[in-house]
């Protein structure tokens, strides 16, 4: 392998390969981009004697190398190193058969070219070392700017490592001081959930007394009631024999005044002679019927009165009874609403039997009250209140209902006054929820503090409403109530 190195080498001279090098380098130069990085060995290899030279002394070695293999000057066709020239010289069989004068000649003139040679060479490594160097500067201009971006890349990336350890810094405090808040807020509502746990419990407790209390009372009112009832019975049954007796009593005394009338008039017929006995007799007459009259019509007064007074009654009645129903669903709702039922702000109604209330709401004036319900949770305690057949001058032709505030067992601990806004809303029953069209009325609800007596905003739909579309469907409808947050 080395034979052929140094025969290849051989063949071409070291002045030649030193200037295809170079050429090779400068087109490799060329043909490369400035800013592509020239990687260079610190050391290289000698092909001719195998020794490792730097790369300022490479070249220079080239030049003086004793192993370079240079042709025999007298052509005999033999390549010999350049160490052995001058021995190769003197053994030539073509140097004997010439003179010494050409051979010395030959060598003044090898020495001549030589020097030449080496003249040429020198000024082509000056040239290729002020290029390297040219180049080195460039690259060296080049790693400079490098280095200054990565300084500056550094100083940035340092000053932005700084503001992020400060972030970090500042974020690690915060959620310090946020977990010590959270730990002070969690204890502080375990305070206040133990708190109101306590209140809740003794609020039960005086909810169940107070429900014992109207329990009594309803008890009482009931029992009121049915004695009140009976004696209403005993006195609507007096009234009606009284009555019966009274007819029974006027009867006869028509047919009393018949007969009187009949004998009259047979009088009369026997005793037309006498005008002045004629006379008296119609006058007494006319005052009889007269007195008749009188007592048929205080009988008359009489029964419109006690017909009056019964209608009153069983006005009062039924009013009584739906005051002990109300009484009797609010103590139910007071139960609910302890237990803590429907604190969302959201109720669905249904009126079931609505002809039937209405036809009651038109003869008693009666009130329909939906469920107790809650804002939120131990919040305001409402109730929707209705009058199906109107109520003023709205009467007879509209519903007219109301959002009332209700005293509350968590009344002391809400904010007064109270403000609340809601929406009434008459579902739209119709089989296809796409084309179902609700009729919404808007509400504002205020009330000064818990002891304040509330003054109702009152809102009316139309019966043409009512009865439009699918609002009343199987004699039921629903009004559903949403309060806003």
């Amino acid at each position: 392998m080395e034979s052929r190195r140094r025969v290849r080498w051989a063949l071409t001279r070291p002045e030649d390969h030193l200037s295809n090098n170079q050429t090779q380098s400068q087109n490799q130069s060329q043909n490369q981009p400035k800013s592509t990085t020239i990687i260079k060995y610190e050391k290289s290899s000698c092909l001719f004697c195998n020794e490792w030279f730097d790369a300022q002394t490479f070249t220079e070695h080239l030049i003086h190398c004793g192993q370079v293999l240079e042709e025999c000057p007298n052509s005999c066709q033999v390549f010999i190193p350049r160490i052995r020239m001058r021995s190769h010289l003197k053994e030539c069989p073509r140097s004997k058969n010439l003179h010494n004068q050409r051979l010395s000649v030959s060598m003044d003139r090898l020495d001549q070219q030589q020097s030449d040679h080496r003249l040429q060479v020198l000024e082509q490594d000056i040239s290729t070392i002020r290029s390297v160097l040219n180049e080195e500067i460039r690259q060296r201009l080049h790693l400079i700017t490098d280095v200054g971006n990565i300084r500056k890349q550094n100083q940035v990336v340092e000053d932005w490592t700084r503001g992020t350890d400060d972030t970090l810094g500042g974020l690690r405090r915060q959620l310090e001081e946020e977990a010590s808040q959270r730990a002070y807020v969690a204890e502080q509502n375990q305070i206040d959930f133990q708190y109101c746990c306590n209140i809740t419990q003794s609020l039960k407790e005086q909810v169940e007394i107070k429900l014992d209390e109207a329990q009594k009372l309803v008890n009482q009112l009931s029992i009121d009631v049915t004695f009140h009832q009976n004696q209403l019975n005993d006195n609507i049954l007096k009234l009606e024999e009284l009555i019966f007796e009274n007819e029974r009593l006027n009867r006869d005394k028509f047919f009393r005044i018949e007969e009187f009338l009949q004998q009259i008039n047979e009088d009369i017929k026997t005793k037309l002679g006498t005008s002045d006995y004629a006379t008296n007799k119609q006058a007494t007459l006319d005052y009889e019927v007269k007195n008749v009259k009188n007592i048929v019509c205080e009988t008359e007064e009489r029964c419109d009165k006690l017909q009056n007074v019964v209608q009153d009654l069983d006005r009062s009645l039924h009013q009584t009874m739906q005051n002990l129903s109300d009484m009797e669903n609010q103590m139910a709702m007071q139960q609910r609403l302890a237990s803590v039922q429907n604190i969302r702000g959201h109720l669905i109604f249904r009126i079931k039997d609505y002809s039937k209330k209405l036809d009651e709401a038109k003869q008693y004036d009666t009130i329909l009250h939906s469920a107790m319900f809650s804002n939120k949770a131990f919040g305001y305690a409402l109730r929707l209140d209705i009058y199906l057949n109107g109520k003023g001058t709205w009467k007879g032709r509209n519903l007219i209902a109301c959002l009332n505030v209700l005293s509350g067992e968590y009344d002391p601990l809400l904010a007064w006054p109270c403000r609340l806004q809601a929406e009434v809303i008459i579902r739209d029953q119709c089989s296809n929820l796409l084309e179902a069209q609700d009729y919404v009325k808007t509400i504002f609800v205020r009330k000064k503090s818990d002891d304040f007596i509330q003054t109702n905003q009152y809102f009316h739909i139309p019966h043409k409403v009512i009865t439009s579309r699918n609002y009343l469907r199987n004699d039921s409808m629903f009004i559903e109530v949403r309060v806003m947050k």
